[in-house]
């Protein structure tokens, strides 16, 4: 199948000098992810959820104090380059173009004109509609989870997600998965006031207690925020013998990048959009 059957269209875009702030609310209006960059009416580059992340990990540095990135220019948060595809390229070629580059989208130009732009949210709702019974979650599933827990920084959380190159945090008490933090959450989060900037709370940590004695803890007296004041409670999870078309369409009925596989209560996998590209891609092989 061609990508021009598969894209979005139109594309939602803006100007690479308008502020970050934009960029938020385009992206709230539209349940999107993606905004194309225009200079001169042309584009120039893609603004992703993904860039705003690594742009407010870097402008706050070593420290756990926010500094408001919704002034930026939209250039200034820009961390990915542009990757085009023509829209007569095959669907399994434009994952593994977005695999190589480790993108989440691409443009899809007709004659030096923006046609539209190929997600993977696109591709995940190809594989619903046309592959249900070609593999079992389990096949495609990630066995590596990242974890936290519910008192770790959002700081903690955001260098997890750089360190691993993913979209999300299971959080965690013990083996059993309470919710999750996605880059979305993070970015629409309220992180700062006007008044008083980033809120403050003392988090508590249990160390792991010695033999035949009670648990210690240790005291955080300035963690900014955590990620229970962020994480999404209501854990959609799925079964690692379910069809993986079906977790497909579970995601995108649900507006989700990922679903925690558990077996018995205990988190045993994940499978992401990421996941399901990857075996689009694998497909034109």
């Amino acid at each position: 199948m061609k990508v021009a059957e598969v894209m979005s269209a139109p594309v939602i875009c803006m100007h690479s000098t308008e502020p970050v702030a934009r960029a938020r609310n385009l992206m709230l209006r539209h349940g999107i992810k993606h905004i194309v960059v225009l200079e001169k009416g042309k584009p120039v580059a893609t603004l992703s959820m993904k860039d705003l992340i690594r742009t407010m990990l870097a402008e706050s540095g070593a420290s756990y104090r926010w500094r408001s990135i919704d002034d930026f220019p939209a250039s200034r948060a820009i961390k990915t380059k542009l990757i085009a595809a023509d829209p007569s390229t095959h669907i399994t070629k434009a994952a593994s173009m977005m695999l190589k580059h480790g993108a989440s989208s691409i443009l899809i130009m007709k004659n030096d004109e923006l046609d539209g732009i190929l997600t993977k949210t696109d591709v995940v709702r190809y594989f619903a509609s046309n592959k249900a019974g070609l593999a079992k979650v389990a096949e495609l599933m990630t066995n590596k989870i990242i974890t936290a827990n519910r008192q770790h920084s959002l700081r903690h959380i955001l260098d997890l997600m750089e360190q691993n190159k993913v979209g999300r945090v299971v959080i965690v008490d013990g083996e059993k998965p309470l919710g999750i933090v996605t880059a979305a959450d993070i970015v629409f989060a309220r992180l700062e006031t006007p008044e008083g900037g980033a809120p403050q709370q003392m988090a508590k940590f249990t160390r792991k207690a010695e033999r035949a004695s009670r648990p210690k803890y240790r005291y955080v007296k300035s963690v900014s925020i955590t990620a229970e004041n962020v994480m999404r409670p209501e854990l959609l999870t799925i079964a690692a013998d379910e069809d993986a078309a079906i977790a497909a369409d579970f995601m995108l009925e649900n507006n989700v990048g990922s679903l925690p596989v558990v077996e018995d209560d205990k988190l045993i996998g994940i499978i992401t959009k990421t996941d399901i590209m990857r075996k689009v891609a694998e497909m034109g092989d």
